[in-house]
C-alpha cells in the first residue's frame, strides 16, 4: 500500500497503477470520493448564504464581508494539520511508528493553542474590520454578530482539522469523509430551524447561521477525535517538534492566506462603489465552488501521478498526465463560462432578491465567466510543479495569481469604472498562465528531464552479496573527507560487501524509480523550500525505497554501508557500528581540487553547499543534527590519512567484536 500526500490510498502496484495503466482510467477512479468530499464542503458555504439571503440582504454582505477571516482561520487550521499529515507521512514511510505518534500528539495541544490566540485577536479586532469594509451600521452589526461568533467558537474546526490529518496520515479516509458529512447534515439541518426559528427555537437572524456554523464544525470534531486524538507528547518535545510542523506547514498557510488578503483587498476596492458589489463578489464565490470541485480533485489526483513518473523519469507520462487534466478542465470550465454568460441573473437571483446587486452580478459574471479558461492552467501548472518538486515555481505562480496581480489590477481597473473592475479576472488569469507556461518550458529544458533514463542493470549488478552475519559498519561523512575510500578499505581488509551506489541500484530496482533520481535526491533539494522539496511525494517514494534496501542490506549480514542516513535508518539494530569522518576545512577543500579538479573558489562552494544539502537530509530524515557526535559511536578526523583512519575503525570495530565475544560466551 502507497499514500499519495493528500490521503488517497492506492490498493495495487505502484508501478503498475501509475507507470502502465490509463490515465484518465487513473485520475477517474481516484476522483470520485476527492469531488464528494468537496462537494459537502461546498454545501456548507452555499447553504448559509442561501438562507441567510433569504433572511436579509444586509446578513448576505456580511457574510461576504467575513469570508476571508474564515478563509484565513481554515488557512491557519488546515495548514498546521497538514504540517503534522507531512512529518508523520515522512516518518511512516521510513518505518518511523513511533516518531509518528510523538508528532501526532502535539496535534490536539497545538490545535487548543492556535484556536486561543485566533478567537482573542478576532474579537478585538472584528468592530474595527467590520467598519473598515461598509459604512452601513447594519452590516456592521451583522458583520460583527456573525464574525465573532465563527471565530470565538472555532475550536471545533481547529480541532478536527489536525485529527483529521493525523488520520489521513495513516491512510483513514473513510472517517474524515464521514466526519464532513455528519457535519455538514448538521449544519444544513440546524440553519433554517435557527435563522427563522422554527419549531418553537427562537428567530436568531444571521447569529443563527454562525451557530449552526460553528456547531456543524464541533459535530465534525467529535466524530473524528476518538481515533484522532493522542495523548500529548512531552513538553521538552514541543519546541522542536512544533518547529518541524511549521517548517512543513508554514508554506500552505501562506499560500492558503494569500487567498484570503486577494478577496480581502478585493472586497475592500468594491466597498469604494457600494455594499452590492461586494455582495456580488461574494455571490461570485460561492457560484464558482460547483465548477471548481471537480477541477480541484482532478488537480489534487494527477500528484502521485507526475509524482511516481518524474521519480522513474518517464517524463512523457507526466506530459501526458497534465494533458490529459488540462483538457478535461477545459471541457469543465468551458460549461462554466456558458453559465456565466447565460444566466448569471438566474444564478444570482437563488441568492437575493436585491435588483441592485443582481445588476451589478450580471455584468460581473460575464467577465469572470470569461477567465474559466484560462483559469485551467493558471491553477493547474502550480500542482505540476508541486507534484515534480519544484515547490519554489509552485509558490511563485500562486503569489503571482493572489498577492501581485488581483489587488493591484483590480484597485487600476477600477479607476474606470466598477464594470471595468471584472476585467481583473481574465487578465490575471491569462498573465499567470503565460507565466506557468514559461516555467514548464524552463522544466522541460532542465537537465533531468532532457537526460535519457539510465538502462536498468541486470541481475547481477543488482544481488546483494552474500555475507556472514556480524557488524553493520555505517559512514557518515563531510564532503572531501575521503569517507567512501575510507570505507571501502575497510571493507577490503574486513572481506565483507561495500554498498555504496549499489544502495541506489538496489533502490532503483525495487521502487522502479530512477537510479539518477534516487541517488542525487539530497543534491537536488534547493536551498529555498527545502523541506518541501523533501517532502514532496516523488522524493518520500526514493527516501522510503532507499530505507527499505538499507534495511534489506543489514538483514543479509555483514558491510559496510556509506551516506543516506543509514545509521538513523539502523537506529533500532544492535550490531551496528555508526561512523563519522570529518576533517578541518582546508585538507578538504585540498582533497576536493585534487580528486574532483576544482578550482579553490569551486572546492570551497562545493562542500559548503554538500555538507549544508548532507545536513538537511539528515535532519529530515532523523530530526537530529547531522555532525552530532552524540549520535555515533566513533568520530573520526581523517587528516591523519585514509589507511590511518581505516586503521582506527577496524580497531575500534576489531575492540567490539571480542567484547561481544566474551559477553555471548564465543
Amino acid at each position: 500500500m502507497i499514500k499519495h500526500e493528500r490521503g488517497i490510498k492506492i490498493g495495487m502496484d505502484t508501478s503498475q497503477l501509475f507507470g502502465s495503466e490509463k490515465i484518465s482510467k487513473i485520475l477517474f477512479r481516484l476522483a470520485p470520493p476527492v469531488m464528494l468530499a468537496q462537494l459537502i464542503q461546498a454545501l456548507y458555504n452555499i447553504i448559509d448564504s442561501l438562507f441567510v439571503g433569504r433572511y436579509s440582504d444586509s446578513g448576505l454582505t456580511a457574510l461576504s464581508i467575513i469570508y476571508p477571516i474564515q478563509l484565513l482561520m481554515i488557512a491557519l487550521a488546515v495548514g498546521t494539520g497538514v504540517g503534522i499529515n507531512t512529518v508523520m507521512a515522512a516518518k511512516l514511510g521510513s518505518d518511523s511508528k513511533m516518531e509518528a505518534e510523538e508528532y501526532a500528539g502535539i496535534g490536539t495541544p497545538l490545535a487548543a493553542l492556535l484556536w486561543c490566540l485566533f478567537a482573542l485577536i478576532c474579537w478585538a479586532i472584528m468592530p474595527a474590520y467590520a467598519k473598515m469594509s461598509t459604512s452601513s451600521p447594519e452590516v456592521i452589526s451583522d458583520v460583527v454578530t456573525y464574525g465573532r461568533i465563527v471565530c470565538v467558537f472555532s475550536f471545533g474546526l481547529f480541532l478536527e482539522s489536525v485529527w483529521t490529518k493525523i488520520l489521513q496520515a495513516q491512510g483513514n479516509m473513510k472517517t474524515p469523509m464521514a466526519a464532513q458529512i455528519i457535519g455538514a447534515v448538521t449544519n444544513i439541518i440546524l440553519d433554517p430551524l435557527l435563522i427563522f426559528g422554527m419549531f418553537g427555537l427562537p428567530e436568531m437572524g444571521i447569529a443563527g447561521a454562525a451557530i449552526a456554523t460553528v456547531a456543524g464544525q464541533v459535530v465534525a470534531a467529535l466524530v473524528v477525535m476518538k481515533k484522532g486524538f493522542r495523548k500529548p507528547a512531552a513538553l521538552r518535545e514541543f519546541p522542536r517538534r512544533t518547529g518541524k510542523i511549521f517548517r512543513l506547514g508554514l508554506p500552505n498557510i501562506l499560500m492558503q492566506s494569500a487567498y484570503t488578503f486577494y478577496i480581502l483587498g478585493l472586497n475592500l476596492i468594491l466597498s469604494g462603489f457600494s455594499d452590492q458589489a461586494v455582495t456580488a463578489l461574494g455571490l461570485y464565490y460561492k457560484w464558482q465552488t460547483f465548477f471548481f470541485i471537480p477541477l480541484g480533485a482532478m488537480q489534487t489526483c494527477i500528484v502521485p501521478v507526475v509524482s511516481f513518473n518524474y521519480a522513474a523519469k518517464n517524463i512523457d507520462r507526466c506530459k501526458q498526465t497534465l494533458s490529459v487534466a488540462i483538457g478535461f478542465g477545459v471541457a469543465l470550465m468551458a460549461l462554466g463560462t456558458l453559465c456565466f454568460n447565460c444566466i448569471p441573473s438566474q444564478m444570482l437571483r437563488v441568492f437575493t432578491k436585491d435588483e441592485t446587486v443582481v445588476a451589478i452580478g450580471s455584468v460581473g459574471f460575464h467577465f469572470v465567466g470569461f477567465s474559466f479558461l484560462p483559469m485551467v492552467t493558471s491553477l493547474t501548472f502550480p500542482v505540476f510543479f508541486q507534484a515534480v518538486g519544484k515547490s519554489l515555481k509552485s509558490s511563485l505562480l500562486t503569489v503571482i495569481r493572489t498577492v501581485v496581480l488581483f489587488v493591484p489590477l483590480g484597485f487600476l481597473f477600477s479607476h474606470f469604472g466598477l464594470n471595468w473592475f471584472w476585467l481583473t479576472f481574465p487578465v490575471t488569469e491569462v498573465i499567470t498562465s503565460a507565466v506557468g507556461f514559461l516555467f514548464y518550458r524552463q522544466f522541460l529544458d532542465s537537465d533531468y528531464v532532457r537526460t535519457p533514463a539510465a538502462l536498468p542493470f541486470n541481475s547481477g549488478e543488482i544481488a546483494l552479496k552474500p555475507s556472514q552475519p556480524g557488524v553493520i559498519i555505517t559512514i557518515a561523512r563531510e564532503h572531501g573527507s575521503s569517507g567512501k575510500q575510507i570505507g571501502k578499505l575497510v571493507a577490503e581488509r574486513l572481506g565483507i560487501p561495500f554498498y555504496y551506489k549499489e544502495m541506489v541500484a538496489l533502490a532503483a530496482h525495487e521502487s522502479g524509480l530512477d537510479r539518477e533520481f534516487i541517488s542525487d535526491i539530497h543534491k537536488n533539494a534547493p536551498d529555498v523550500l527545502r523541506e518541501l522539496y523533501l517532502n514532496s511525494s516523488a522524493v518520500r517514494m526514493a527516501i522510503a525505497a532507499q530505507a527499505k534496501i538499507i534495511r534489506k542490506i543489514a538483514d543479509n549480514g555483514s558491510c559496510v554501508i556509506v551516506g543516506r542516513s543509514a545509521d538513523y535508518v539502523l537506529r533500532d539494530r544492535e550490531d551496528v557500528v555508526r561512523v563519522f569522518i570529518h576533517a578541518p576545512k582546508k585538507y578538504r577543500i585540498k582533497r576536493v581540487m585534487e580528486v574532483y579538479g576544482d578550482s579553490l573558489k569551486e572546492a570551497r562552494r562545493n562542500i559548503h553547499r554538500s555538507d549544508k544539502a548532507r545536513a538537511a537530509y539528515y535532519r529530515h530524515i532523523s530530526g537530529r543534527r547531522w555532525a552530532d557526535g552524540r549520535h555515533y559511536n566513533l568520530s573520526v578526523d581523517s587528516s591523519i590519512g585514509v589507511q590511518e583512519t581505516a586503521d582506527l575503525i577496524l580497531a575500534y570495530v576489531s575492540g567490539i567484536s571480542e567484547k561481544i565475544e566474551c559477553q555471548t560466551g564465543l
